[in-house]
């Protein structure tokens, strides 16, 4: 509340508003006389004057058709809905495509604010912390703006307007796709943007409105587009001497590498005090007054203060896992002799950041590096990209933010990098990270897309970049501004063809006037002159710059192996193949698919889903919007794995169940729901698979002869609902395999296994991001597969020096089976030591290695405390690969999970709840713990019938 953006009119835009209010005065008197019912808010007193929270609200169409009469806000069209049971959960089905009017009415908020002839008499601003779309804004039937930034906050002076008694507010919102769409047609030229497949909205035009690109839907999630005050709004009255410290910003100057003097530089922006007054600060750290000045008003130069103070070996912030992030409380006290008061605090790391781009080396042709320096140590980068946790924001709770945050912190996570096509976070986002030591690679909202250049727009650009930086700029874990995600690197799809209309050609020299206009010219230096402590990448992936100031971008491939960063997606070849993977300075972005589990899709699945084979393949498909990315998952699972039929043939299987020749599902006797479970089991399997092998090559190329990698940013973390994507976490918070395998595959120690690229060797190499030698002692164990009957085993001592990679075991292949007589031919490696979780190795694609019949179970239950729970696991017989815990219904992660059990060993493991006030009784969690693991997924879905005899038979699938 204490940045606030009142709009200022200009140009054009003034006229066009003015010419609104003429023409919608006739239906405004409607709009008015429908509000007279509305509730009056709450005046909450506060030390500057009276606020009055509008809370609850007249919500409807613009025909009064559909209405709600107690709309709580903040909001949004869809949320307002489905809370009064006018229309179904979003989510569910395919509700997306179904309630598609809600994106396309009209909506209208009322409201009515009463207040007495004192606060008629004095200053008045009504305030709007978020609007969500295109809105006009109305205060007693006049106009006040036409806003068309979801990121922005308005503040408006409405003394003029202002009436004793009932005063009526009304909130207009616009089809957000209507607007793009006229937008775009008066723009000079076609403006290109990635387009989604399986998505109603195409084309969208979304550059044209500033608001969430993934609103409009993404390869990983729907199309809402959903509209409507999003944040709070309150009515204030303003004593008319109003003393107010309207920012702070606190700098820290380190006099030394060890930081062992830190000079603190606290600059206030202070309003509302008279040129004759005396004015006295104080300084607070940690509750205790560090600083005490009395000074003039006068003195001030542009209304702003400075305060110095300094700390003595002060306590400092570090990324996770490699120390405490200690937080300073900073707080000042602003007091003038005319008796006004105000008071402002934040918390403070005391940190440095560096973002080292040098040369590696003499020869300009090796390139430069790439990586972040954290208080003088080099950091290697492990983490997430965060996309927005919910299509309606206002259902995004902190308990939310807090346990998908948690999550990358129990996961070795060090960095989340909020992507360029959703939202700028909450700031309890950016606090949370601050307390768990999780730097943010902070993307400005713009992505995949060329942006307009007309003065307008430009000119909102130039505003929210101002608001969301002097916002964000107190919080310690931010470690980077990015400018935008892949803009610069989609000119090379728009010039392929890609997203372009057809016989239309992508002009590329007009792409990077557009480009260098916004993100060079305009951006960069607000960014540099709001906050030049912390780095600053114009796009993402890019080639970095030559110079920074003056600032000369280094225009190229933008996936160079030797500056900047790289996204790298190759979905056809083998994602299990180390040499796939290029090398890069610092990967901010790879990944691959896996569909939700059964319990997320059971969550929204109606029973009709489940009724037949083609009903849930046709709801599977319809939760992918990434084109060929089902056919993709399969082939990446067939080069490992046996598919459970019919999935691993979908060209048969599309031509059956679009047909319509697909029935009910038990002509064969074959439960749908148990065949689906393997399938959904396999992709997610796969899927950490792939990470796991991209991550251990990259942390293996830490060296200068391997890529000097320096940091790796997986695609995905999070979801946006239930749906086939590239996350780790399910919308419900349950951890998929993947966030298990790279809290394994993350761990600060790290021993690695892996064949050569001749295939005849395998590696062993050691693997330290500690600031910090270490020696510890590696088991090594080679199993049978079949029986998981212990072959032979050794031991070895390993030492790794500070941030470095040591080969610590090489081995032939051939030489190691003959001399372990007796072993399978696809035996297992499998390492134990204290640092990390286990280990292993095939030598072989799981479909090709002689597997037993292993038995898990689930021994014990006891109940450790509200949200925690604690289990026993057994196998018994014979190894079981890829063993997988979930509990039915309770989504929420365990201490391990998908791992490899030897016979006759017993694991104890703790279940950790989202809900932590969870307080199920045992007996009650006992019945929904289920337990899967590899060989089980095989026998349950072996069929009735020959799968000949299933081809053969056009009547049905199943």
């Amino acid at each position: 509340t204490n940045i606030l953006r009142t709009l200022g009119y200009r140009g054009a835009r003034e006229t066009s508003m003015l010419a609104m209010r003429v023409s919608t005065r006739q239906w405004l008197c409607f709009c008015l006389w429908w509000s007279i019912g509305a509730a009056v808010a709450v005046a909450d007193e506060v030390g500057y004057g009276k606020r009055r929270c509008l809370s609850e609200w007249r919500f409807r169409n613009l025909n009064g058709s559909v209405a709600v009469g107690n709309a709580s806000v903040p909001g949004t069209s869809h949320t307002h809905l489905m809370d009064a049971g006018a229309i179904p959960d979003a989510y569910a089905g395919y509700n997306e495509r179904d309630l598609k009017w809600v994106a396309l009415e009209t909506w209208v908020y009322e409201t009515a604010a009463v207040v007495d002839e004192v606060e008629v008499h004095g200053s008045q601003r009504l305030t709007f912390e978020t609007l969500d779309g295109v809105a006009n804004v109305y205060f007693n039937g006049e106009l006040l703006a036409r806003t068309t930034s979801s990121f922005l906050s308005y503040s408006f002076e409405i003394k003029e307007s202002l009436r004793r008694k009932e005063n009526n507010v009304t909130v207009v919102f616009e089809p957000v796709l209507a607007y793009t769409r006229e937008q775009a047609k008066r723009y000079p030229y076609y403006v290109p943007a990635t387009r989604n497949f399986n998505t109603w909205t195409e084309p969208t035009h979304r550059p044209f409105l500033r608001k969430a690109g993934s609103d409009f839907g993404w390869d990983w999630g729907p199309a809402y587009v959903t509209t409507g005050i999003a944040g709070r709004v309150y009515l204030e009255t303003l004593p008319t001497k109003l003393l107010e410290i309207s920012s702070m910003n606190v700098q820290q100057f380190a006099r030394d590498k060890e930081q062992s003097t830190v000079d603190l530089k606290i600059t206030l922006d202070i309003k509302g005090y008279e040129q004759s007054s005396e004015l006295v600060v104080d300084l607070f750290l940690d509750g205790s007054k560090v600083q005490h000045v009395t000074t003039t008003a006068s003195s001030l130069v542009h209304s702003r203060m400075d305060i110095s103070h300094t700390l003595h070996r002060p306590l400092l912030w570090w990324p996770n896992d490699h120390g405490d992030p200690r937080l300073y409380d900073v707080r000042v006290s602003l007091t003038s002799n005319d008796g006004g008061h105000t008071e402002i605090s934040q918390k403070l790391g005391i940190r440095t950041i560096q973002l080292v781009q040098e040369d590696v080396d003499d020869d300009p042709k090796h390139g430069q590096s790439f990586f972040f320096r954290i208080n003088n140590l080099p950091i290697f980068i492990k983490g997430a990209n965060w996309i927005p946790l919910n299509s309606f924001p206002t259902r995004v709770s902190e308990e939310q933010i807090r346990y998908t945050l948690e999550s990358m912190k129990a996961a070795h996570m060090n960095m989340v990098r909020v992507w360029g096509g959703g939202r700028y976070e909450s700031d309890f986002f950016y606090s949370e990270c601050d307390r768990l030591g999780i730097l943010v690679w902070q993307e400005l909202m713009f992505a995949c897309a060329m942006y307009p250049r007309d003065n307008d727009f430009i000119s909102l650009v130039t505003d929210e970049v101002q608001f969301q930086m002097k916002r964000l700029r107190r919080f310690t874990s931010i470690a980077i501004w990015g400018g935008n995600n892949e803009n610069e690197n989609i000119m090379e799809q728009f010039a392929a063809g890609d997203f372009m209309p057809k016989s239309m050609v992508f002009n590329r020299d007009i792409g990077v006037t557009d480009f260098t206009k916004i993100f060079v010219d305009v951006v960069q230096p607000i960014v540099t002159s709001i906050d030049s402590s912390r780095p600053f990448v114009d796009t993402s992936p890019s080639n970095g710059v030559y110079s920074v100031d003056p600032y000369v971008k280094r225009w190229g491939s933008t996936n160079s192996a030797l500056f900047g960063d790289v996204h790298f997606y190759n979905y056809t070849g083998d994602c299990q193949d180390p040499n796939m993977y290029p090398r890069g300075r610092f990967v901010s972005e790879f990944g691959f698919q896996s569909a939700p589990s059964l319990d997320s899709l059971i969550e929204v699945g109606e029973s009709r889903v489940w009724e037949s084979f083609d009903s849930f393949w046709k709801f599977l498909k319809f939760r992918e919007r990434h084109e060929n990315g089902t056919q993709q998952m399969a082939q990446q699972i067939q080069r490992r794995f046996r598919i459970p039929f019919p999935f691993g043939d979908e060209q048969w299987l599309e031509s059956q169940v679009y047909a319509g020749t697909a029935q009910e599902q038990n002509w064969l006797g074959i439960d749908i729901v148990q065949r689906a479970s393997g399938y959904l089991y396999l992709t997610q399997i796969q899927q950490s698979l792939c990470y796991q092998t991209a991550v251990e090559k990259w942390r293996r190329g830490k060296m200068l002869s391997e890529g000097m990698t320096m940091g790796i940013l997986y695609w995905q973390l999070n979801d946006i609902w239930q749906g086939t994507s590239w996350s780790s976490i399910e919308f419900s918070g349950r951890w998929k395999s993947l966030h298990y395998v790279m809290k394994r595959a993350f761990t600060p120690i790290l021993v690695g296994v892996n064949t050569d690229e001749s295939g005849k060797n395998v590696e062993v190499r050691g693997i330290n991001d500690l600031n910090g030698s270490i020696e510890l002692s590696v088991q090594y164990e080679l199993r049978k597969t079949d029986t998981g009957k212990l072959i032979t085993n050794w031991t070895r001592p390993i030492s790794i020096k500070s941030l470095e990679v040591s080969d610590t075991y090489r081995a032939n292949v051939e030489q190691l089976m003959q001399n372990s007589r007796g072993a399978a031919m696809a035996p297992e490696s499998r390492l134990q030591f204290n640092p990390c979780e286990d280990l292993h190795h095939f030598f072989s694609p799981f479909k090709n290695v002689k597997l037993g019949r292993s038995s898990v179970s689930i021994n014990n239950v006891n109940h450790h405390s509200r949200g925690r729970y604690e289990i026993e696991v057994t196998c018994r017989k014979s190894v079981a690969l890829f063993v997988e815990i979930g509990v039915r219904g309770v989504p929420g992660f365990f201490s391990s999970n998908s791992f490899l059990m030897p016979p006759n060993e017993t694991q104890t493991l703790t279940f950790t709840a989202v809900n932590a006030s969870l307080d199920m009784s045992v007996d009650e969690f006992s019945k929904r713990v289920e337990v899967g693991w590899l060989q089980k997924i095989y026998d349950s879905n072996r069929a009735v019938r020959d799968e000949s005899i299933w081809r053969s038979t056009t009547a049905s699938i199943l």
